[in-house]
């Protein structure tokens, strides 16, 4: 036997000192009556009651009480199996993670904006399947299709712009890559891409008109401000450095709104520029929440059945006994 609530059944020390108490008071009953008469007419005084159906009742009583207490700790056995059916949408949240993704315009770092997106968009989602791909020169899948969102979280956290060596920012292979990972039968696939929208190989809007054609929606963030901030490098000595040109001059990285944006339009999403207060993981969310679901996992499982319902019905069994025993005439009714 299994139990549902054991720490229920501590409530069984309740019935001896139950017991205690009454038999306690029984007896202080008896000695204020003999202070009032003699103990040959304690027969006289007590004949309308019997300590039979006395003990009795209080027995039935305590019984009524010890079924409710087990039946309370849900108490179970025999197994039943259950099948559990999972429908979601596929998500795929695609970060750029390139060296201009260190620029501190937006605090604490574009990177890390990113990645604070990304964990309040899962902390919103319920059943839905996420993929992240993480770019710069090159794209690699950092997690396929999962519902684990513990898991997806700490993959996100672990994210750095030293995650991948390849120099450069490729939105487009990204955006492919981001493709490989859907599942056959989705029915509603979604690439949210979080990037600075500098693309070296300008092939991100190419390949959104290839993936419209397969039915994917792309929404598209931009991390960092239109006034930009000047690209920060780490030397062979581990120093930070602003990165110059060939002229000398310091590069500024900006935010490619312009390319973001096409990349959106282009597969029907939206293009939203990072905000303070998040509201782009809302309008998001409002966006893709009535997107066909597809029932993608069934999962098996046993488990024990619930039997309170039989100690319950005893309990009250004893209950009605208790109401119909009569203790003063002796006699049930």
């Amino acid at each position: 036997m299994h139990w549902g609530n054991p720490n229920i059944l501590y409530a069984l020390i309740l019935i001896p000192i139950f017991i205690v108490v009454l038999f306690f008071f029984k007896k202080k009953r008896e000695k204020q009556v003999l202070r009032f008469c003699d103990e040959t007419l304690l027969p006289f005084h007590n004949k309308n009651f019997s300590n039979f159906y006395f003990n009795l009742k209080t027995f039935i009583l305590i019984i009524a009480f010890l079924w409710t207490i087990v039946a309370l700790a849900r108490p179970q056995w025999e197994t039943e199996e259950r099948t559990i059916e999972t429908s979601g949408q596929d998500i795929v949240f695609v970060i750029d993670v390139s060296k201009s993704m260190d620029a501190t315009d937006i605090t604490p770092t574009r990177l890390e904006r990113a990645k604070q997106h990304i964990e309040l968009f899962l902390s919103e989602l319920r059943s839905d399947r996420v993929a992240i791909v993480a770019f710069a020169g090159e794209a690699v899948v950092v997690c396929p299709m999962t519902t684990d969102y513990r898991a997806l979280q700490m993959l996100v956290a672990a994210l750095s712009t030293d995650t991948i060596g390849n120099f450069g920012t490729n939105i487009g292979r990204a955006i492919e890559k981001a493709a490989e990972v859907f599942q056959t039968e989705a029915r509603a696939k979604t690439i949210i891409l979080l990037s600075d929208g500098e693309d070296h190989e300008k092939r991100g809007v190419e390949m959104a008109k290839q993936l419209r054609m397969e039915g994917v929606t792309i929404y598209t963030i931009g991390i960092g401000t239109p006034g930009g901030a000047p690209l920060l490098l780490r030397s062979n000595a581990g120093n930070l450095e602003y990165a110059k040109d060939d002229r000398g001059d310091v590069i500024t990285t900006r935010v490619g709104v312009e390319e973001l944006r096409l990349i959106a339009e282009e597969t029907g999403g939206r293009f939203y520029m990072v905000t303070p207060t998040f509201t782009e993981i809302d309008a998001i969310l409002r966006s893709i929440k009535n997107n066909e679901q597809t029932n993608f996992a069934q999962r098996q499982f046993s488990r024990y059945k619930e039997q309170y319902h039989l100690f319950l019905i005893l309990a009250l069994i004893f209950l009605m006994l208790e109401g119909i025993v009569n203790y003063k005439n002796r006699e049930t009714i």
